[in-house]
């Protein structure tokens, strides 16, 4: 990898990018900004941890990893979900190892100080008479569960009003119904590239067309958008919510940035087009319908939590997109597929019909965000200006830089623990 040059500044970089035109390179390839990023956005958002299915009972746990933090996510005994910093308040260590399991307190496999399922110290192991437990609980993220999905924000003081978030998408949402659907299948996609570039690449679809042949076969939009623009595509859209209105299910678009610049986010529901009912290979149904849904309508719905998640449903499945920063140049691509919860495998769906778009899409995305990746790190490479399709990503660039851009008080690093208040 090349050298940045001598007297390296992100303040440098940030006050001479161009917009419409791509990031310097260091911004996709730096250790340094990569860290800035953590601090200044990842820690600040809120991400998609998993499906609350995932742990079931009191005392179930799983570890969600990201940019080297290590988070425990349990039910406590109440049933509510927490989520705990990994680290042991005594000298540091991880407290879990496994990935996942079940306990009834959380032990530390060094020094053994135990701690209860709400993350208070219940043991400090060795330490002398009079010793308080009190302020040495686990550091705490805060949790929103969100229609069975679990979401943190790994800084306790910063984190985005959640509950706005979810009074504009839960129109998009509800209908699927997702708190009581069951997991059918989850793939990861580990992918060598900065996280910027995997959310650049999902953010738009100028390389639906060349990239994407099982995408472009699917959705009407993407031929409309490739010849020209929406055209009668916008009509397609207008009579088909003018026919499932009666449902009650919604259909269109609404986008909160500007009015929410903390955490953009987005919902809609449009016809999937093409006579399709629904994602798969010949537009059929792959398995029983979901939630509030009474036909196959042929529409989807879209929920995107910028900038590391998406929902997106059709009538009979819903795909989770997770995008996990791991260091500057790796990052995981998790797809978790749901369906309606009594849907047996083999009976009720045909596990490769239901996921095929997204698992076809996904390995094409691989392969060329790690080329893209590949290309950014050369010598020769120079930030390029983005199509009118890319539009999107531009606006995606600006957000960035100015969350990342002084001044920005970073995160609190002190007095977060039980013992200090934070329930």
């Amino acid at each position: 990898m090349p050298t940045p040059p001598d007297g390296f500044d992100v303040r440098s970089l940030i006050a001479r990018q161009r917009p419409g035109f791509t990031l310097e390179q260091p911004f996709y390839t730096r250790p340094e900004i990569f860290a800035r990023d953590f601090d200044r956005i990842i820690s600040r958002k809120w991400l998609f941890a998993d499906h609350v299915s995932r742990i079931p009972n009191p005392g179930d746990y799983f570890l969600y990893e990201v940019a080297g933090e290590s988070i425990i996510v349990l039910r406590d005994p109440e049933g509510e979900v927490r989520a705990f910093f990994n680290v042991c308040r005594h000298r540091g260590s991880r407290v879990c190892i496994q990935p996942e399991g079940h306990v009834a307190r959380l032990v530390c496999p060094y020094h053994a100080w135990s701690y209860g399922l709400d993350g208070r110290c219940v043991r400090a192991r060795g330490m002398p008479p009079g010793f308080d437990p009190e302020p040495y609980g686990l550091h705490p993220c805060r949790v929103h569960v969100f229609h069975g999905l679990i979401y943190l924000c790994l800084s306790w003081d910063d984190a985005p009003d959640f509950d706005v978030i979810a009074g504009h998408v839960e129109p998009y949402v509800a209908p699927q119904r997702i708190e009581r659907a069951r997991i059918a299948c989850r793939e990861t996609f580990p992918t060598d590239a900065n996280w910027k570039l995997v959310v650049e690449n999902f953010r738009e679809c100028a390389h639906c067309f060349p990239a994407h042949p099982e995408y472009t076969a699917t959705y009407a939009y993407v031929r409309a958008c490739e010849h020209g623009g929406p055209g009668g595509y916008d009509e397609a859209i207008a009579t088909w919510g003018e026919r499932i209105e009666s449902s009650g299910i919604p259909a269109g678009l609404t986008m909160w940035g500007d009015s929410f610049p903390d955490q953009p986010h987005y919902g809609r529901r449009r016809p999937i087009g093409n006579g399709r009912r629904t994602l798969t290979a010949d537009g059929e149904p792959a398995a029983p319908l979901m939630g509030d849904f009474k036909e196959y309508d042929g529409g989807d719905s879209v929920f995107w939590l910028h900038p590391l998640h998406a929902v997106w449903g059709a009538n009979d499945h819903v795909t989770l997109f997770r995008f996990t920063p791991v260091h500057a140049q790796l990052t995981d691509v998790e797809l978790i597929w749901l369906v309606h919860e009594d849907a047996q495998e083999g009976a009720d769906y045909d596990l490769g019909r239901l996921t095929w778009l997204w698992h076809e899409t996904t390995v094409a995305d691989t392969r060329i965000i790690n080329d893209n990746q590949k290309g950014v790190n050369s010598r020769r490479y120079r930030p390029g200006p983005y199509m009118e399709l890319e539009a999107s990503v531009g606006e995606v660039t600006a957000w960035y830089l100015d969350q990342i851009r002084d001044p920005a008080p970073l995160p609190t690093r002190a007095g977060i623990g039980i013992g200090a208040g934070a329930a």
